[in-house]
């Protein structure tokens, strides 16, 4: 895709989001099982991915996850990043989608999302900025305008969170703010919707 696309779309975006386990992570999976015998996940989160999502907040973009996944660790992580919204165990993630155009207001052509796998496919195809990783499956990569250099859990969503303030002209004006001391991290009441 070239650069006036993308350029185009990211100047109509509303909201980001994104899918966690291949993108926001390099996909591992590990588990540790606690003093009661109960298994908890572990989650290894890429910190400049953190300040992507926290510049994108600053901005007035909205942020959110889409997750399949149930772990407890996505609250802590969205809460930390002051996000707006976490979706989690949902198996059809279109779902999300509805629930946002009806309770926000805010239109698939509005959002963008990152996605790695089939089940995102769905949310791909709808949303206005369709994005992904290079180690996402071949179907994902197609349906996306844009792929990152960098891999899931690997910076790529600060990739993405520079080059959409960038296409916007809000850059920038973070960099000033954060070296200046102004920018304060977003803090908002997160919402949370389970098993759409």
């Amino acid at each position: 895709m070239n650069d006036t696309v993308f350029e185009q779309k990211a100047k109509q975006i509303k909201m980001f989001l994104t899918d966690v386990d291949g993108v926001m992570t390099d996909g591992t999976l590990s588990f540790f099982t606690d003093q009661t015998g109960t298994a908890r996940e572990i989650k290894r989160f890429e910190s400049l991915d953190g300040m992507g999502l926290l510049f994108l907040r600053y901005c007035g973009i909205s942020t959110g996850i889409i997750s399949k996944g149930n772990s407890p660790t996505l609250e802590f992580w969205a809460k930390a990043l002051g996000m707006d919204t976490l979706y989690y165990n949902i198996s059809a993630k279109t779902r999300a989608l509805e629930h946002i155009q009806k309770t926000r207001g805010i239109s698939p052509q509005e959002i963008a999302f990152v996605g790695d796998d089939l089940i995102d496919l769905g949310v791909l195809k709808q949303v206005g900025l369709p994005l992904s990783v290079p180690n996402a499956v071949p179907e994902a990569k197609e349906a996306s305008l844009y792929v990152t250099s960098k891999t899931g859990g690997r910076g790529a969503v600060r990739e993405l969170a520079e080059k959409i303030l960038k296409a916007r002209g809000q850059w920038q004006q973070v960099v000033k703010d954060v070296e200046s001391g102004v920018f304060q991290n977003p803090q908002g009441p997160l919402a949370i919707v389970r098993g759409l």
